[in-house]
């Protein structure tokens, strides 16, 4: 079993700025990403991010029409890019235009019906409201316990 405190997460300052950038030009919507990494021994380097397109800006969370589809799609999804792009980790990714980098209930369902998986929330600057961008994950899985283990996964910022 797997955990996240186990293992290092690490994105480049210039990814960084370009995600939680595009997190701003888009408020005050939602916006949704895959975000793609690199896995070595005991850390994740994130090198790249698109946004995802299948899922629309909404400016609150929509939970998903069909469960089974979201679920079908995201598997999808992350088995094409790990093909295709030749990349260890995908992880799928949006932004919380509020500044709260905690799970929203509509997160939490999500998490609840896949039993395990990572989210990742993009917080985007917003000087005037002195809110600063950061990353955060946050690692679930409830495969093996009745209470679902929730870990934050925190991204450290490195140089290019």
């Amino acid at each position: 079993m797997s955990s996240a405190k186990d293992f290092r997460y690490l994105i480049p300052q210039r990814i960084f700025d370009e995600i939680t950038n595009k997190a701003a030009e888009e408020l005050p919507y939602i916006v949704h990403f895959w975000i793609f990494a690199d896995r070595k021994e005991n850390f994740g380097i994130v090198n790249s991010f698109i946004i995802n397109t299948d899922l629309k800006k909404t400016k609150t969370h929509q939970k998903p029409r069909s469960w089974m589809r979201y679920k079908k799609s995201k598997i999808y999804n992350m088995r094409k890019f790990k093909q295709e792009l030749g990349v260890d980790i995908v992880w799928q990714a949006h932004s919380h235009p509020s500044g709260n980098d905690k799970l929203h209930n509509i997160d939490k369902r999500i998490l609840k019906y896949l039993s395990n998986g990572v989210m990742i929330i993009i917080i985007p600057p917003i000087p005037e409201k002195n809110q600063e961008a950061h990353l955060v994950g946050w690692y679930y899985d409830k495969r093996y316990t009745k209470k679902p283990i929730i870990e934050k996964m925190v991204f450290e910022i490195i140089a290019d």
